[in-house]
């Protein structure tokens, strides 16, 4: 059985029960792919696919010549509420959509000792 403390950290499949409500920040799509970045109470954290910033001002707000637009790429996330999901589909072992778990990780210190073999 997977829940959802396994698959933080993959791509998952969402289906959105209503769309309405990310027009704002750019998803027009009824449903998709997504990376999984945690969840609360109030639902799904989602890495938003991609946010850009188009620089056409500058910084006294006066325009600047199309040649010196520049884009920002800005890293987000978003919420999906728990009323909000239709469906969630996760995919154990397939390639690109399941990583590794951040606490399957190895941390933690070594001791110089440990590294070095034992002295015969």
């Amino acid at each position: 059985m997977t829940n959802l403390d396994g698959i933080i950290g993959d791509v998952i499949f969402l289906s959105f029960g209503d769309i309405d409500r990310f027009k704002d920040i750019g998803i027009t799509k009824p449903s998709g792919h997504f990376l999984l970045k945690g969840y609360d109470q109030m639902g799904l954290w989602l890495e938003h696919p991609g946010i850009v910033i188009f620089h056409t001002e500058d910084n006294k707000g006066n325009p600047i010549p199309a040649k010196q637009h520049t884009k920002e790429k800005v890293e987000a996330e978003f919420i999906v509420t728990w009323d909000n999901i239709n469906t969630i589909m996760h995919y154990p072992e397939r390639e690109g959509f399941d990583f590794p778990s951040e606490f399957k990780k190895k941390f933690g210190f070594r001791f110089e000792d440990e590294e070095k073999p034992a002295k015969q």
